[in-house]
């Protein structure tokens, strides 16, 4: 196992999901890609929805993300484990299968939250649909 693709919410459930990747990575001297997906804000004009004119995220967020993210990586270097991380905007699900298929990962690893059968039936669950349509095999990390 050579690369892992470790998607991240910067919720809680993140630096557990980090630890766990690292034993992986440790294990089998993999290269940890930790990949976060921003999705984009839709603007409401009447009755339709359209990407905003100025977007709702900020420079300063971002920047925000990118230093959590860069932490969880040094994190993983101090481990002993070659790690980058990447920021992106997309589709949750769509953009995480697209780049553990370009990044040719052997694993991608995410950590679950508990929400309701409400939430899981209307809005539904990143896991359920990584695991669907994953390249290569899924972990799914509970939330203790």
């Amino acid at each position: 196992m050579d690369k892992i693709l470790v998607a991240v919410d910067l919720s809680d459930i993140a630096s557990i999901t980090i630890d766990y990747a690292a034993t992986f990575a440790g294990a089998f001297k993999s290269h940890v890609h930790i990949l976060h997906v921003e999705v984009p804000v839709p603007a409401y004009i009447g009755n339709e929805i359209v990407q905003p004119v100025i977007p709702a995220d900020t420079d300063e967020e971002f920047e925000r993300i990118r230093k959590d993210l860069a932490s969880m990586a040094e994190y993983l270097h101090q481990r002993g484990v070659k790690a980058d991380y990447e920021l992106v905007k997309g589709p949750v699900v769509e953009t995480i299968v697209e780049k553990a298929t370009s990044y040719n990962a052997d694993l991608i690893v995410l950590g679950a939250h508990n929400h309701g059968f409400l939430y899981r039936a209307f809005i539904g669950s990143v896991c359920s649909g990584v695991i669907k349509h994953a390249p290569c095999p899924v972990i799914i990390i509970p939330a203790k």
